[in-house]
């Protein structure tokens, strides 16, 4: 039993040589099927007379081109000599043009599918030139259109629009930033791709978004009859070149037997875990195995930088043994470098990685370590090294400037800020999350129910500052007010000082006067994004700190807040009963909008309320 395996790169056809070269490789290939047919000794001695064998051995037959063959080019014959039929035999390695990597294993018979391929970035652009080259007929199209031109030159044909591109094609591959670019560029607006589809189209999304945003998007698709796997790959770009990815496969067995053979052209594993988001939460584990690996290399070299260690000689001595990791073997000498080329950038790990925060915490699992790593990557991200590789986590660890001292605008009261200092220093009041508040940040990315307009919006004790940043992403114009000052220097580090969009405010957002003279009057704000400061302050003081919101919002603005209610034993020391904090609420002439259980609270500690309440426009 005999198998043959053909493979060649679209760049190889692009010259007249390489066409040719391929008729000559038919000629060949229909050579072969018709030796096959007889026996080995026959398929032996045929071969011997009609291609050339160069190197012959008892066990693999290794084929050798008679002509010259073009760069991207190689072919293996591989069989078993036994006389009775084996199972299939593994292919011998076969003759490779140096400097390209290419699966020897034999291909599949490709369906008759067309191909069309939106999102070509650093993953996307090397995947679909793999089908391209694979013998799939390929559409591109991208929001940049000069990255379509490549691929244009070896053969795809390009579409000016996501519904172009879907139009006419039976399969369609996503390979997108983040789940707001998968949403826009498959669902909304007239040129959205799903407005192409027609009925019995499957979408494979190699996107990394939340799990729950593949469940959505799959039930939409679904009632346009077009079938939906989420199947996020792991590789780096190293992977994506070569074909080699690892790829999460969530959704129907039907339709993976369908995506398989172009599946197994981008990827060497392709595994699949269960119903659709069952890939993205494989994914959600394995970015946190990348963070925690990441980062413990950088520390590791830096440790060792710190012994003056021949750290070159150490990483040779440590890959194989129990400390031996990816991350180690492929990234350690960039990072001892300080050089970080592209395998995958640190921006988008630190967003999967939120994803995963997020999914983790609405099991009511806290990831202290992982919550690490992202603070410090949105510390690198706002000093400018989110276009870098994940490897520059190794940045963090070298010796780090210190950004100017905050100013205050105004005089604050030494032994009420030194007092907030400390409490921020023993890292109180959630301030020692790295990331937004799971429950806060769901609703402002994605709750269907936000009826939040732009403005102006005030965070007060904002600690950290993560909700603050967060809601000048998502287009407000926010301000991050604290009374640390402590704190307010490391949101500054995380997230960047003073900008459009972004300002943080050293105050007491009791004290009237001076928040007029750091310019909020009354009136002027949109919103509130309250998490915590209520409920951690005495609650004696709690009408005032309404009156103080109610006072500062427009008519018609809103509160929207994480009330940690202490209605369970081992709760802090501080909260409400939820009946209480409602009508405290009301009191102060809010209107409940949104009043529910948050989900992804921390319930082994407190309860937590989702609430959002609307100031009524007709207010004198």
């Amino acid at each position: 039993m005999v198998d043959i395996a053909f493979s060649f790169s679209a760049a190889s056809l692009a010259t007249s040589s390489g066409l040719q070269n391929l008729y000559d490789l038919l000629i060949i290939r229909g050579a072969l099927k018709s030796l096959l047919l007889n026996s080995r000794t026959s398929a032996r001695k045929g071969m011997k007379q009609h291609i050339g064998i160069a190197l012959f051995a008892p066990k693999s037959w290794r084929l050798q081109m008679p002509w010259s063959a073009p760069k991207g080019f190689w072919c293996s014959l591989s069989g078993a000599m036994d006389p009775a039929p084996p199972s299939p035999p593994r292919p011998a390695a076969g003759l490779r043009v140096p400097g390209v990597v290419a699966k020897p294993a034999a291909r599949p018979e490709l369906p008759r599918e067309t191909v069309a391929f939106l999102g070509l970035g650093a993953l996307g652009t090397p995947m679909a030139t793999n089908l391209l080259a694979a013998g799939f007929p390929l559409t591109v199209h991208n929001r940049n259109r000069q990255r379509e031109e490549p691929l244009a030159a070896l053969g795809a044909r390009r579409a000016a629009t996501p519904w172009e591109a879907a139009t006419g094609s039976s399969l369609l591959c996503l390979c997108l930033s983040d789940d707001a670019a998968v949403r826009a560029v498959l669902l909304e607006g007239p040129d959205s791709a799903s407005g192409g589809l027609a009925p019995g189209s499957l979408v494979i999304d190699f996107s990394t978004i939340a799990p729950a945003s593949s469940e959505e998007l799959a039930a939409r698709l679904r009632e346009r009859g077009v079938s939906y796997l989420d199947a996020p790959v792991t590789g780096g770009t190293e992977g994506a070149k070569a074909g080699t990815l690892s790829v999460l496969v969530g959704g129907s067995e039907r339709d993976l037997k369908r995506a398989r053979p172009l599946l197994e052209v981008v990827g060497a594993r392709v595994s699949h875990f269960g119903p659709v988001g069952a890939g993205q939460r494989v994914k959600a584990v394995n970015q946190v195995l990348v963070a925690g690996s990441y980062v413990a290399v950088a520390e590791a070299l830096a440790l060792g930088q710190r012994f003056g260690l021949p750290m070159e000689q150490v990483c040779e001595a440590l890959m194989d043994g129990a400390a031996g990791s990816w991350a180690l073997r492929h990234r350690s000498a960039n990072m001892l470098a300080g050089r970080f080329p592209l395998g995958f950038r640190l921006a988008l790990h630190h967003k999967d990685l939120q994803i995963a925060l997020e999914a983790a915490a609405a099991t009511g699992l806290e990831l202290p370590l992982s919550a690490r790593v992202a603070a410090i990557e949105a510390e690198l991200m706002a000093a400018g090294h989110g276009d870098e590789d994940v490897s520059a986590l190794a940045r963090w660890f070298a010796p780090q400037l210190e950004p100017p001292p905050l100013a205050s605008p105004f005089p604050v009261p030494s032994a009420e800020a030194a007092a907030w200092d400390q409490r921020y220093r023993e890292g109180r009041d959630g301030w020692e999350l790295g990331a937004p508040a799971p429950p806060l940040d769901t609703f402002l990315r994605k709750d269907p129910r936000r009826p939040l307009p732009p403005g102006e919006v005030l965070v007060p004790g904002c600690g950290r500052g993560h909700e603050a940043a967060l809601l000048a992403e998502l287009g407000f114009e926010a301000i991050g007010l604290d009374l640390s000052g402590e704190a307010l220097q490391e949101a500054r580090r995380l997230h960047g000082a003073d900008r459009p969009g972004l300002r943080w405010l050293q105050a007491n957002l009791l004290d009237a006067a001076a928040l007029r003279s750091a310019g909020l009057a009354d009136g002027s704000l949109q919103g509130v994004v309250e998490h915590t400061c209520f409920c951690a302050i005495d609650p004696s003081r709690r009408f005032d700190y309404l009156a103080a919101v109610t006072r500062l919002l427009a008519p018609g603005g809103w509160l929207l807040g994480l009330f940690w209610c202490h209605t369970r034993p081992g709760g802090p020391p501080f909260g409400s009963d939820p009946h209480q904090l409602d009508d405290q609420l009301r009191g102060a002439g809010l209107v409940p909008l949104l009043w529910e259980p948050a989900r992804g609270s921390r319930t082994e500690r407190s309860d937590e309320w989702l609430g959002l309440w609307q100031l009524p426009a007709g207010r004198d």
